[in-house]
């Protein structure tokens, strides 16, 4: 990601249309893991990044926008990088939770402000923002859903949707607990999600293995 602060308008570089919306992305999101959605303007963004205020308009549409397509993008990465963990011929849950739950820890220790962006509560999102928000939030709890599909057969579709929200509770809010309690070692924390997780897993399951 490229540092917002390391871009302005003494440096106008051309830049091809995937290019230059890499680059808006990339300096909108260093400012909203800094300030916040309400510490950031677009005039900002587009001063930040050596372009027009029209040239964000152009690509991003609006703040909003510009703020979506930054949560959009980070989810996928993220998502890219749990899958990536995973291994198709693993049949064991237990071990598939802590490949997955991994990455998500290593990215609260290394970027808690993106983290952060991942899961901004901020009162003034309201309307088509919070509605959008809550649509990649809901995408990534299907994906969840889909990933342990295999490692539960037998459970009812609604039982899994329900498992897959529990799994982003489980971690969204170790997660802040743990910004607040940094002492605790990163190899603790992702013990203690498989042990809820699993632990939710096989109250649903009946299991006791």
């Amino acid at each position: 990601m490229v540092d917002a602060t390391a871009l302005g308008p003494e440096r106008r570089v051309r830049l091809s249309g995937p290019e230059r919306e890499q680059q808006l992305l990339d300096v909108a999101e260093g400012l909203f893991t800094e300030r916040g959605y309400e510490g950031v303007t677009l005039d900002e963004i587009a001063r930040t990044a050596g372009v027009s205020r029209p040239i964000v308009y152009q690509h991003h549409g609006s703040k909003d926008g510009i703020f979506i397509a930054c949560v959009r993008r980070a989810r996928e990465q993220f998502e890219r990088s749990v899958i990536d963990s995973l291994d198709p011929a693993d049949a064991d849950m237990d071990s598939a939770i802590r490949a997955g739950g991994a990455p998500y820890f290593e990215l609260i220790a290394a970027n808690p402000r993106r983290w952060a962006l991942l899961f901004t509560s901020s009162a003034s999102l309201t309307g088509e923002v919070a509605d959008q928000l809550t649509e990649l939030r809901a995408a990534t709890i299907a994906r969840i859903a889909e990933l342990a599909r295999p490692f539960l057969p037998e459970l009812p579709d609604h039982e899994l949707t329900a498992f897959a929200y529990a799994i982003s509770g489980i971690g969204e809010q170790l997660g802040r607990w743990w910004l607040q309690n940094r002492a605790v070692p990163q190899a603790q924390v992702l013990d203690l999600y498989c042990t809820l997780v699993v632990g939710a897993a096989r109250a649903l399951t009946g299991s006791s293995s």
